[in-house]
């Protein structure tokens, strides 16, 4: 069952992410977006969707739980007592209400408050509302929304949109929202990161598996901004090139997205490090880590970076594959290429890191 928690978290947060462009684009005059292809059936489909793929937490709860079956007492208990269980059957009863509203068509500000309610239904369920529920609740909720609206817009016009005929009259709205969303995501993604590690313990937390999944995380949302740069501030230009392919950018920086999504949903699956050390002494460090410094990881310990050779070379190289992206776009090559840069520069940056680690 645990191998397929990221899978379906990971489908969770597209089809959340799909819905959630949908709605938004609704609120966007029509002549300063492009129009889309979105059928009702597959926004039906999505919501349906949604109270399938965030059962499997529940089931896997259930089964760890409850040695009778899935129909015992037990697993009712879990299914009316514990978080998980609680987060989804109330984000399931606003699913309905929310696929009745779109069955019919109905009002867009009925589809976004259902919509909002069953993010925060979601939220409920995280590990920081576990640990301080309103904080908690509050950042998830409010992260996972703002995500969640910069990757569907994305969705929507770089793969369902017909075509982007006024790019600037799209770009007028869209930059300076897209601005405000980073910065609301990356204040609330701090402040979920300090209920899992404290910021003095983030290094020492890479000798967990958690800690990667964190490191690899961070290192994704780096490409991403060059994306955001190109798309957002460079692609201006556009006006007057008409060889710019605005869809085919938006698709390779939703890729970069994505590739965060599964991250993400990987993290939910492993033990947070509140206590690295004791963490370590319980379950042990991450064994790829172990193989990259060349002994085993005992606690107590300190992790060091050390200025080596081979560190230095890969985070060059990593910042290297950075400005090719930039430079792709003045050379106007496929935005496939930029994309496979901005990846390379996920893998070559964490290796310098991994190569420049020290245990003291």
């Amino acid at each position: 069952m645990t191998p397929l928690i990221p899978i379906t978290e990971y489908i969770t947060y597209m089809l959340f992410s799909y819905l959630t462009g949908h709605v938004i684009l609704q609120f966007i005059p029509v002549d300063k977006k492009p129009a889309s292809q979105v059928s009702k059936s597959s926004l039906l489909l999505s919501v349906l969707g949604i109270i399938i793929f965030t059962f499997f937490p529940v089931l896997q709860v259930i089964s760890y739980f409850s040695t009778e079956g899935f129909l015992s007492l037990r697993a009712y208990a879990i299914l009316t007592e514990f978080q998980v269980g609680i987060s989804w059957l109330y984000g399931s009863f606003f699913a309905v209400f929310l696929w009745m509203v779109m069955y019919v068509e109905g009002s867009k500000y009925l589809q976004a408050f259902f919509l909002f309610l069953m993010m925060i239904s979601l939220g409920y369920a995280s590990h920081s509302a576990s640990l301080d529920l309103v904080p908690g609740l509050f950042s998830h909720s409010i992260h996972f929304l703002t995500i969640t609206i910069w990757v569907g817009v994305l969705i929507h016009i770089g793969w369902l949109a017909k075509s982007i005929e006024d790019w600037h009259g799209f770009l007028r709205w869209f930059t300076p929202l897209s601005i405000v969303l980073f910065l609301i995501t990356t204040v609330t993604g701090i402040l979920l990161m300090f209920f899992v590690v404290q910021p003095r313990d983030y290094a020492n937390a890479w000798v967990l598996p958690y800690g990667q999944m964190l490191l690899l995380k961070h290192l994704s949302i780096i490409p991403v901004l060059m994306f955001a740069l190109v798309n957002g501030i460079l692609s201006r230009k556009a006006k007057v090139d008409s060889t710019f392919d605005a869809k085919k950018w938006i698709q390779a920086e939703t890729v970069i997205l994505m590739i965060i999504f599964f991250i993400t949903g990987v993290l939910g699956t492993l033990t947070p490090p509140h206590q690295v050390n004791a963490t370590v002494i319980q379950e042990g460090a991450a064994f790829w880590v172990e193989y990259f410094i060349g002994h085993k990881i005992a606690a107590p310990f300190i992790v060091q970076l050390n200025t080596g050779f081979e560190g230095i070379v890969l985070l060059c190289i990593a910042i290297l594959f950075l400005a090719l992206i930039v430079i792709s776009f003045y050379k106007k090559v496929s935005p496939w290429i930029p994309l496979s840069f901005g990846i390379l520069f996920i893998i070559s940056a964490y290796l310098g890191l991994m190569m420049s680690v020290s245990i003291g």
